[in-house]
């Protein structure tokens, strides 16, 4: 992984957080199955992040060694919104509950540009939400 990754993680009222997207890889890859990532989606959607509209979760992965190189680490910084399922222009069956919650998260080699970047994602994650 050179590039930066994005994904969107998701809350689903049944099986909890899990990722819905991923941006930046090649299709039908999946880096999370690839480098056992099972944890991704409960780091990206942090406990609690229902008590606010917006909130940031940091963290670090472990990627698996392979041909190319040995075990390395992998960082994330996530975006996590809210709203109310009330205001979705569709809202899907699957909605649930009364409100909606999803992550963006980028996953990069190095976390020197979070500080930036998470204005970025904040930007980002509520013009997402504004579409409703």
């Amino acid at each position: 992984m050179g590039s930066p990754v994005v994904c969107v993680v998701g809350f689903h009222h049944a099986r909890g957080p899990e990722i819905e997207n991923w941006f930046g890889v090649e299709d039908g890859v999946d880096p999370a199955t690839d480098h056992e990532w099972s944890s991704l989606p409960f780091m990206a959607l942090s406990d609690g992040a229902h008590a606010s509209t917006e909130d940031f979760s940091y963290f670090t992965l472990r990627r698996r060694s392979s041909p190319k190189g040995p075990a390395t680490s992998a960082f994330g910084i996530s975006c996590t919104r809210q709203m109310d399922a009330s205001q979705l222009l569709n809202r899907p069956a699957e909605v649930t509950r009364s409100t909606v919650q999803k992550a963006v998260v980028v996953i990069a080699n190095s976390p020197q540009l979070f500080g930036h970047l998470r204005e970025k994602l904040s930007m980002v994650t509520g013009a997402w939400f504004a579409q409703r």
